[in-house]
Order: C-alpha cells, then sequence, then structure tokens
C-alpha cells in the first residue's frame, strides 16, 4: 500500500534516505569528503522532505520502507517560495563554496536536459528510495507503480535523472527510456535522463 507521509515523520523518512543513498554517485559527487557526507547528507534529505509535502507530494509504502519525492504537473520546476519555506534555501550554506559550485554546475546541466527532453506538463519523479533492510521486497515498484497510475490517469509523462547503474536498469525495466545520457561538463559524474510515455492509451486499447 502507498499513502502520502505525514509531516510527524519526516525524521523516519530522512533515515530511510540517509541509508539508501549512502553510495549513491551523486551524493558522493556532491559531498565527497566521508565525514561531511555523513553530517550533511540527512540535513539535505530533510529540506527536500518538507519541500516535497509542501510544493510536490511525497508517498512513502505503509510502514516507511520507502520514500518517493515527486513533482507533479505544474509544479516540475522548483518553486522559490518553496525553496525558501522548505529550509532548502541553507543548502549553499551548508555545502560550502565548493560543495555549491558542484551543485550549480550539475543543476544547471540537468536543467538543460530537462527541459529539452520533455515540454508540457509531466510529472518529475525528484527520487525513490528504499531503506537497504527492505530492498528487493518490491517496495520500490510499488512506490513507482504508484506514480505511473496517476501519470496514466492524466495522459503525461514521467520524467528522471540518475546517476546509479543499478537504478537505471530498475528504470528501463518500468517502462522508462534513456532520452540523453552524459557526463556532467567539468566531472566524472556520469547522468541518465529517461522518459516514461504515459500509457493510457494502451492499457484503455488493451
Amino acid at each position: 500500500m502507498v499513502r502520502e507521509l505525514d509531516s510527524t515523520e519526516v525524521k523516519a523518512a530522512t533515515n530511510v534516505l540517509k541509508h539508501a543513498f549512502a553510495s549513491d554517485p551523486s551524493l558522493l559527487h556532491l559531498l565527497p569528503d566521508d565525514a561531511e557526507r555523513s553530517y550533511l547528507g540527512p540535513a539535505l534529505a530533510r529540506g527536500w522532505l518538507h519541500y516535497g509535502l509542501g510544493w510536490g507530494k511525497v508517498f512513502c509504502t505503509e510502514n516507511l520502507e520507502g520514500v518517493a519525492l515527486r513533482r507533479p504537473p505544474g509544479a516540475e520546476d522548483l518553486n522559490p517560495w518553496g525553496i525558501l519555506a522548505s529550509g532548502m534555501w541553507q543548502t549553499p550554506l551548508l555545502l560550502g563554496l565548493a560543495g555549491t559550485q558542484r551543485l550549480l554546475n550539475a543543476g544547471r546541466a540537468m536543467d538543460e536536459r530537462h527541459a529539452r527532453a520533455v515540454k508540457g506538463p509531466h510529472w518529475y519523479c525528484w527520487l525513490v528510495a528504499v531503506d537497504p533492510s527492505h530492498q528487493g521486497g518490491g517496495y520500490g515498484g510499488e512506490l513507482m507503480r504508484h506514480t505511473f497510475d496517476l501519470a496514466d490517469q492524466q495522459g503525461v509523462p514521467c520524467y528522471l535523472e540518475t546517476t546509479s547503474e543499478r537504478a537505471l536498469a530498475v528504470h528501463l525495466h518500468h517502462g522508462y527510456d534513456i532520452v540523453a545520457d552524459g557526463k556532467i561538463p567539468g566531472t566524472d559524474l556520469f547522468v541518465w535522463s529517461l522518459v516514461r510515455p504515459p500509457q493510457k492509451a494502451l492499457r484503455l486499447a488493451a
């Protein structure tokens, strides 16, 4: 069962993100120092969750085995007020000059890809995370299918980026197509951009 995260569950959801993304290439790129990553990673995750609760969607499995952050049609781009109110404005203070530069460099490149890859309303599938102790139990697929059902009902695509080969294989298995790939300029961080077309017409035809 998939439901919306309650605001009282942010701490538990933060722990899911912390453990699930501990070795994610994008986080390793953003925070290469182990000690900084251990301390700052959860702080970043809390900001993302608060943003999702107020200006997007945060879905979770019944007992918080997994969490999915989404930006729905009409709210695909980050909202400046949401950045301020959620605490995400503190990100540059947390990352410092070098970390902020890495974030901005990657963000610009991915924003350009995003704009080229999908036009019009869509679901921006920000991230999906399953606690390592529950991985392999189907929770990630359950969260993904929940968003797919919403997208299919609306007749809009889903879009995401990933830096993980393991995650790439999962997303391809669930109907995504690669629309762009390559390293972020000036870095060794390789990013895949993927789109899943709406399946509403196919389901009706079936």
